[in-house]
């Protein structure tokens, strides 16, 4: 029979202390860990812990055995940062400042020219969706080189947006589904 793993009084304080503090944490995934460790340090087994949390018996080991390991940090978090990105916020916000003068005077900057900068600073291959990611990010967006006309802006506004298909039509030029079968039938 394996080894129960028991808490010191430093990890049940700590752990009495997350979980009163639960209720604000958002992520569920870390509330249930949290729920997990809260219930073993109150003396649960591993199988009556899994039945109210829906965790395999040696899943509920597995998050005890984390927590010994690597502390309540470990426990608490997404620590996956989506994308698998290969800089923190802060290095992308440096690394887009080298572009922010080029941007404000009118210059036109590439995505292209943009991606092989990027490439450059991580040293692995990307595509350029990755840039328009880390644009969007960022709060930048992509501007016409000059100032729509009136004629322009009014013209936009007779666009529709056609089925689910990815391109724009201009409603003047197309013909609904009655008005075709009226030309049809005369």
């Amino acid at each position: 029979m394996a080894v129960r793993i028991e808490f010191t009084k430093e990890q049940k304080r700590e752990i009495r202390h997350k979980f009163s503090k639960a209720r604000k944490i958002k992520d569920v995934k870390s509330y249930n860990h949290v729920l997990v460790l809260n219930m073993r340090r109150l003396g649960k087994t591993n199988q009556e812990i899994s039945e109210i949390t829906g965790y395999n018996p040696q899943r509920v080991t597995e998050l005890v055995s984390q927590y010994i390991r690597e502390g309540m940090d470990s426990m608490i978090g997404n620590k996956y940062t989506s994308n698998n990105r290969r800089m923190s916020y802060e290095e992308e916000t440096e690394f887009l400042e080298q572009f922010r003068e080029e941007a404000e005077s009118g210059l036109l900057t590439g995505v292209k020219k943009i991606l092989e900068k990027f490439e450059e600073v991580t040293g692995k291959k990307s595509n350029t969706t990755t840039i328009y990611q880390l644009l969007k990010r960022h709060g930048w967006r992509k501007l016409h080189p000059r100032a729509a006309s009136e004629e322009e802006k009014t013209s936009t506004k007779k666009l529709t947006q056609c089925g689910r298909k990815s391109y724009w039509k201009n409603m003047s030029q197309t013909m609904t589904r009655d008005t075709k079968k009226s030309k049809v039938q005369s």
